[in-house]
């Protein structure tokens, strides 16, 4: 007989997770991960995350970047992004550095320029190898001149052009470079972009710390306590529908399964919060309701387990509590094949009977430790396996499987081999060996490789 506990479980599986999913959007979706390597994705050093460029001065600046490493092997890479995803802007641009590789390696000769839109923010991240270049102040000086001016007033394709025409002017001078970069004659219009919208503090003012005030660890608590209750529910609900005192007990462990959904769910969130960036305190406080779950599931089930110590089963004829036999009793009221199944551990019976009019009633519930014999139909059927032959890398191996029924009646036997399949020469270490070569040889498939120290400099406008 089964449990039937599985369902209400699925469906509760299913609740949390279009939960979960509905909910995803208020968690930040900028991070350094998610920004695409252009140069890797489409031969461009700019990438245009924030659609803010347009073609003309996307194809402007990507022109400026190229003859720069033609000119000198410098890399400069120009990238837009909506938010920070509440990070501040020398840490983003620090990350994405190293991620992308900018510069080639040895040579840390890379430089990143980022604009975030919606925390109006720009930066000039500095490779190891030109910092004596383009030192801080430099950076400073460059961003108040260049780019500034034009990105105050929105003008983001014109700031950004002029800004890595200058990082780009410099590095050249530095190295003795001619590099000629003419302007256009007529200056492409600015495209139309849209800011993303930024709640509000509680004083009514906006800003880059506001989107993680608090929503996803609360988001995070709230579906630990939803899962918690539909968990609960589902186990109390089959425990009340349950008439045998086995049955109940499978019932009241299924709730070890709930709390342990419950923390693997939570752990993900948890990791999701602390790469959202909602800082580790806030993360690590979404754990409480999650915690608070866990204990009142086992004050849970101690009350249904003290509830079972003194469970009779109500009898279906004059309603009283009825009288389980022992265990070590009820095999004399059992058949053979019964006490069979119960020895192999394939069933678990058991016998009530009502003290006020004598009526017996047999419940009985699937164990696992037996399978059902082919022969008999009956779960006293138990399986071995012996290797008789190892598997190596040469050759395969061979395994014996010995099936074998305790039911006196039956006595079915069944002993077959099988081959298993010779071992895999291929190792994880030589498995990494086909992919040992890398895209850095080639300036237009992947970054360089270089480093940057956090050098450079940072301007809101």
């Amino acid at each position: 007989m089964r449990t039937g506990f599985r369902t209400p479980l699925r469906w509760t599986a299913w609740a949390v997770g279009l939960a979960w999913i509905i909910c995803l959007p208020l968690f930040p979706a900028e991070k350094p991960d998610d920004v695409p390597n252009p140069l890797a994705a489409g031969n461009r050093f700019v990438g245009d995350n924030a659609a803010i460029l347009g073609p003309e001065y996307l194809e402007l600046i990507d022109a400026v970047c190229h003859k720069l490493e033609n000119a000198t092997t410098s890399q400069l890479a120009v990238i837009t992004v909506k938010d920070l995803g509440g990070m501040t802007i020398d840490d983003f641009a620090v990350r994405l550095f190293r991620r992308f590789g900018i510069g080639f390696k040895g040579k840390d000769n890379g430089v990143l320029i980022l604009c975030a839109l919606k925390e109006r923010d720009v930066r000039i991240e500095v490779g190891y190898g030109l910092e004596g270049v383009l030192t801080d102040a430099v950076s400073s000086r460059l961003l108040d001149e260049e780019a500034v001016p034009f990105l105050a007033k929105d003008e983001f394709g014109h700031g950004l052009y002029a800004l890595a025409k200058g990082v780009a002017g410099t590095i050249a001078t530095a190295q003795g470079v001619s590099m000629e970069a003419a302007d256009p004659s007529a200056w492409p219009a600015q495209p139309a972009f849209t800011v993303p919208t930024e709640p509000t503090t509680g004083e009514g003012k906006s800003g880059p710390t506001a989107k993680n005030s608090g929503s996803g660890p609360l988001i995070l608590a709230g579906l630990a306590a939803l899962w918690g209750l539909i968990g609960t529910g589902a186990v109390y609900r089959k425990y009340n529908r349950t008439r045998g005192k086995a049955v109940r007990a499978k019932a009241i462990d299924k709730a070890n399964g709930v709390t342990g959904l419950l923390w693997t769910g939570a752990g993900a969130g948890f990791i999701g919060l602390l790469a959202s960036h909602n800082g580790f305190g806030a993360s690590l406080l979404s754990l409480l309701s999650p915690t608070a779950v866990t204990i009142g599931q086992g004050l849970f089930r101690k009350s249904l387990r003290r509830r079972l110590d003194s469970y009779h089963l109500p009898c279906a004829k004059c309603g009283a509590g009825m009288d389980l036999t022992p265990e070590d009793q009820d095999d004399a009221l059992l058949s053979v094949e019964e006490a069979a199944e119960e020895k192999a551990g394939g069933m678990d019976y058991e016998i009530w009977t009502c003290p006020s009019c004598a009526a017996q009633e047999r419940l009985s519930v699937e164990m696992n430790k037996a399978r059902e014999c082919p022969k008999c139909k009956r779960r006293t059927l138990k399986e071995t396996s012996t290797t008789l032959e190892t598997a190596t890398t040469s050759h395969g191996g061979r395994v014996r499987v010995d099936r074998n029924c305790l039911n006196p009646k039956c006595r079915f036997a069944e002993s077959r081999e099988r081959l298993t399949p010779k071992l895999s020469t291929t190792t994880a270490g030589t498995g990494l060996s086909g992919s040992s070569h890398s895209s850095v040889g080639s300036s237009h498939s992947s970054f360089g490789g270089g480093r940057s120290g956090g050098g450079g400099a940072s301007r809101h406008f």
